[in-house]
């Protein structure tokens, strides 16, 4: 029975003990409530409160990305062969990051290199007929005109002058046929220049080179896997490119600035940055109703797409607050209160606090305006 009261007992007094610490029963500089005459203070040792106006703040999250970031997507279907880098290798622009298997490719051009050859003869046989074909007609014109003049001298019989008559049409025709020879030929012959250029055009291909320089993000095959042109195999970013993509209330699109300059933390590396506004996209995002803001990154080689920061973006618009210099806080466990100097007595005032910039802080409750403090806890 006594074991089970004590243990009540101490959870209790655990409890009471919590309490006394974060109301600063424990704290070596406790002031007891209440007033106590001041020691002489200068009018350099206070400050008056007054409000001042101050930027507006948005504070959002944004992500981490590269304006240039590539997605490597082979351009044949074919077999990878060799995949050159790895995810976090340095590349340039131009160089060998993938290996395609070519050999249908290399087949198509020595087939279509074959195909041409054969046309190409065709085309000098044509030539050749053309030529034969164009004798023969000439013959036949003299001749036809030799006939039709033996005819009207009646020198020689109707059906001599329809025969010389019948072989000039034949050798016309002959010539008519030749030229359309060579042009089937030639037909035939570009077909098969263009099936070189592309199978060449191909084969090139086989060879995936890097289009930037930059670092390798995502290698995403290996070999034995099929490329096809609907599917990524690298993705390769430009680190000098970084930025900072923040999605912003559609409410502020008037007041988001192109040229602000911001501060950011990056909570990975535990750091601040400093950026600018580059870029206010034109465009609310319907679902989330929020716009893009971008923001420059001044040391990018530190980041890496898809990190995330937090942002505070000053607004056009301002807000009027107290400020006081951090100097002028008393912290008691977690209870914040500065001293006040009313008719030579100083007095205990309470108050809650949010950080401002460096080395102020904004009150939030407990001090109003007109009211004199000490400038300096320890004075």
């Amino acid at each position: 029975m006594i074991k089970k009261i004590i243990i009540p007992l101490a959870g209790i007094s655990a409890l009471a003990l919590l309490m006394a610490f974060q109301a600063g029963a424990f704290a070596t500089d406790k002031i007891n409530p209440g007033i106590k005459k001041a020691f002489e203070i200068t009018a350099q040792e206070t400050i008056t409160i007054e409000k001042v106006s101050i930027p507006e703040y948005h504070h959002s999250i944004g992500t981490v990305r590269s304006r240039d970031e590539i997605d490597v997507i082979p351009r044949i279907i074919a077999r990878i062969l060799e995949v050159k880098v790895r995810s976090g290798d340095n590349v340039k622009r131009g160089d060998i990051i993938a290996v395609l298997d070519a050999k249908d490719l290399q087949a198509a051009v020595s087939q279509g290199q074959e195909q041409y050859r054969a046309v190409s003869a065709a085309i000098y046989a044509a030539d050749e007929q053309i030529k034969s074909a164009e004798a023969v007609l000439e013959l036949a014109k003299k001749e036809h005109v030799r006939a039709k003049t033996l005819f009207e001298q009646n020198a020689i019989a109707k059906r001599t002058f329809d025969e010389a008559g019948t072989a000039l049409k034949q050798a016309e025709a002959a010539k008519q046929q030749a030229i359309q020879q060579k042009r089937a030929a030639q037909a035939q012959a570009a077909a098969a220049g263009q099936s070189i250029k592309q199978a060449e055009v191909g084969y090139e291909y086989a060879t995936v080179l890097s289009p930037i320089d930059g670092i390798v993000a995502e290698r995403l095959a290996d070999p034995g896997d099929l490329g096809n042109p609907s599917s990524v195999i690298l993705r390769i970013f430009d680190p000098k490119t970084m930025l900072l993509e923040v999605p912003i209330r559609e409410s502020l699109v008037k007041d988001v600035i192109v040229g602000t300059e911001v501060i950011y933390n990056v909570s990975a590396l535990d750091k601040e940055y400093e950026g600018k506004v580059i870029e206010v996209v034109p465009y609310v995002d319907p679902s989330t109703r929020t716009f893009l803001a971008k923001i420059s990154i001044d040391n990018p080689y530190e980041l890496m797409p898809g990190m995330y920061g937090t942002v505070k973006i000053p607004l056009k618009s301002t807000k009027n607050v107290i400020l006081i210099p951090e100097t002028a806080l008393i912290k008691t466990g977690q209870l914040e209160s500065v001293t006040e100097v009313k008719d030579k007595t100083q007095y205990r005032r309470q108050v809650k606090t949010v950080k401002n910039s460096d080395g102020m802080l904004e009150v939030v409750s407990g001090l109003t305006h007109g009211q004199t403090i000490i400038k300096s806890a320890s004075e």
